[in-house]
């Protein structure tokens, strides 16, 4: 980008509203490549209902490892898009989707492991998780 672009860019930054600026910092606050995580929320999105209670009436609650998540009105829990899932409290959630390629792949969970710089064990219990 050349220099006077990236000028006018930074000027533009000072009309943005303010929810237009926390959704900026909440883009470029995210961690690698959110792909997987985004298409799971964008899924999550389409019939929201708690996974509680299974009821449909829910506020937004925040964010958390670059997850929306949200507050039930009937039983008041909180949890985000993967509760529930056989994905919940995975970590490297950039990693995913070059997993699946691996396991299409049909490599072995320590192939799998050393192309991703993850742990044996990692990737382990991941083709587990993502098998269920």
């Amino acid at each position: 980008m050349k220099p006077l672009d990236f000028q006018h860019v930074l000027q533009s930054l000072a009309h943005l509203s303010h929810w237009q600026r926390d959704r900026l910092v909440q883009v470029l606050s995210q961690p690698g490549d959110g792909r997987a995580a985004a298409g799971i929320e964008a899924c999550f999105d389409a019939a929201p209902k708690c996974p509680h209670c299974a009821h449909a009436q829910l506020h937004r609650h925040g964010r958390s490892e670059g997850l929306q998540r949200y507050r039930c009105c009937a039983c008041g829990r909180t949890f985000n898009a993967l509760t529930g899932t056989p994905l919940a409290r995975l970590r490297h959630k950039a990693k995913w989707l070059d997993f699946l390629q691996t396991m299409q792949a049909s490599l072995t969970v320590r192939q799998s492991a050393r192309d991703l710089g993850v742990h044996r064990n990692t990737s382990f219990r991941w083709r587990h998780r993502f098998l269920a």
